[in-house]
């Protein structure tokens, strides 16, 4: 066999081969991740745990739903018994009270409420009445009958004085609402004692005296990125010198010789023509 004639053969066994290959149909090659690559085996194995776990879930609730029945009727079972049991032994000497057994002490306790609810209410018409006779008085009196009798009775002052605050302390509200307790006629509520501390009373850092420091650093937040630059508008002259009432330009001067009196020296009135009259008929 020449060498030409197995080159033949070796290209005729290509073509066929490639012929072959170009009549197939080929898929096109996905990429799995590595996460993913499970195999069908492993695939039904997870789907089998799961399903083992869904039924043992269900099993529970019915177990649960099943002891819950259970219980329910146990307990209406217990009442019924125990309902049955009172009503075949109740009596009127099972029931507890102790209404009379100290019946002397109960009823000084009645008598001591009731006659300090008596004598509170004397007092508050007794002092209705002082009043309205006071008022009645007052109105029948004369203008200096009444000057006279108010230096005599002055009005006690509902507002307390108040104390004198530290150098830039700061203000504490005592608040808006429930000041006083209960607003009922026996006072059983009482009063908090919150609420009668001073609340002018300097707390934390207001109770040193900030006067003592250095004049730098007698401002609010001082060292602090929102620290004020004053510290407060009685030392510091707020007047706008560029206002056009504090201006001596061409605009106030032509203001000033408008208005009536701004240029005329001050000088004593010099009276009415008919003073005038009167003075020169008394010379003659």
């Amino acid at each position: 066999m020449s060498v030409a004639a197995g080159v033949s053969d070796a290209a005729i066994a290509v073509r066929d081969k490639l012929r072959g290959k170009i009549g197939q149909t080929k898929v096109k090659p996905v990429f799995i991740p590595k996460a993913q690559r499970d195999t069908i085996a492993e695939r039904e194995r997870l789907e089998e745990e799961e399903r083992q776990v869904e039924e043992t879930i269900r099993k529970r609730l019915e177990a649960r739903k099943i002891e819950t029945r259970q219980i329910v009727v146990e307990e209406i079972r217990k009442d019924e018994h125990i309902q049955k049991a009172l009503n075949e032994d109740a009596s009127i000497e099972d029931v507890d009270t102790d209404d009379e057994q100290n019946e002397a002490e109960e009823y000084e306790s009645w008598k001591n409420r009731e006659m300090a609810r008596i004598k509170r209410d004397r007092e508050e018409r007794y002092a209705r009445l002082k009043e309205k006779e006071e008022i009645d008085k007052v109105r029948n009196m004369t203008e200096e009958e009444r000057r006279e009798w108010e230096k005599k009775n002055p009005k006690p002052s509902l507002q307390k004085s108040k104390q004198k605050w530290n150098f830039m302390q700061k203000y504490y509200h005592k608040g808006a609402f429930f000041q006083e307790g209960g607003d009922d006629v026996s006072q059983s509520a009482g009063r908090d004692a919150i609420y009668t501390r001073d609340f002018s009373a300097p707390t934390g850092e207001d109770k040193m005296d900030k006067s003592i420091l250095p004049k730098v650093m007698q401002v609010k937040h001082f060292g602090r990125s929102g620290r004020t630059k004053w510290t407060h508008l009685v030392n510091e002259d707020t007047t706008d010198w560029d206002a056009p009432w504090a201006t001596n330009g061409p605009l106030r001067t032509k203001y000033n010789a408008k208005m009536a009196g701004m240029n005329a020296p001050i000088a004593k009135p010099k009276g009415s023509k008919k003073m005038k009259d009167w003075d020169t008929k008394r010379d003659d």
